[in-house]
């Protein structure tokens, strides 16, 4: 899936992605982004460590709830998770997520739909970052700050010119998500406006940059100059949508 892409031209509003990057970089340097991007290495690692294929099925409660501490939307959200669903069933059913021989959108579709207890957007956070960051060589991110599909936001219009984006469920969406995002990884290695040396995870960081920017924007036109200074600083922002706001500030 991580490279069956649609064509660069057909998706990617590139002018409008280096003016993303152009104001994210006034916000940030070229060094918190890159941190941002080891963060996201680092993330990458607890995920495959946890949810590999030999070790997924040994994983415990406080295993589950380090996966969920890392995904925005589900913080502290792993008991109800456990309670709702019981810790055997959200492991099988992320094992088939991982593991299963069915396409990704079938088993995306199948675990959002079995698993309950939290709303679901939340629930496409679970599936598309367990998928990613435990296998980033071959699924990429979809959340509802990327791409929510019954408001028609999120940073992924925001570079993108014609991409059908809308499906009849979450699997189809979550496949067609994919397909754009491809496009726009190649789309940065090419045109620029994404650092390269971070991998899949350059994207990731592209996508939160351009959400904390149309953040900024938005909230500089509607609210209060009171209210704009308790928003976090740029960084911080994106560290906190992708997850890894603190993480691995004990790197050595």
């Amino acid at each position: 899936m991580l490279h069956d892409s649609l064509s660069i031209e057909q998706v990617v509003d590139s002018g409008a992605a280096l003016e993303f990057m152009k104001e994210a970089s006034k916000l940030a340097t070229t060094a918190e982004l890159d941190d941002i991007g080891q963060r996201l290495e680092h993330k990458s690692r607890v995920f495959q460590e946890l949810l590999s294929e030999e070790r997924i099925g040994e994983l415990d409660e406080l295993g589950l709830e380090r996966v969920v501490g890392m995904i925005f939307s589900l913080r502290r959200k792993s008991g109800r998770l456990v309670r709702r669903n019981g810790l055997d069933t959200i492991r099988s059913e992320m094992q088939e997520l991982l593991y299963g021989d069915a396409a990704a959108a079938v088993r995306f579709e199948r675990f959002v739909g079995n698993i309950v207890g939290v709303e679901p957007a939340m629930l496409v956070s679970l599936a598309s970052e367990t998928l990613h960051y435990t296998r980033p060589d071959q699924y990429w991110l979809w959340t509802h700050w990327i791409w929510n599909p019954k408001t028609g936001t999120g940073a992924l219009p925001l570079v993108t010119t014609d991409a059908d984006l809308q499906g009849e469920n979450a699997g189809e969406v979550f496949d067609k998500v994919a397909r754009a995002t491809a496009a726009i990884h190649a789309g940065g290695e090419i045109d620029g406006y994404s650092r390269a040396g971070l991998g899949p995870f350059s994207t990731d960081v592209l996508l939160a940059c351009v959400y904390a920017v149309y953040m900024y924007t938005v909230f500089r036109v509607k609210l209060s100059q009171e209210f704009n200074r308790i928003l976090p600083e740029l960084p911080e922002l994106v560290e906190r949508v992708l997850g890894v706001h603190r993480l691995g500030d004990d790197r050595t």
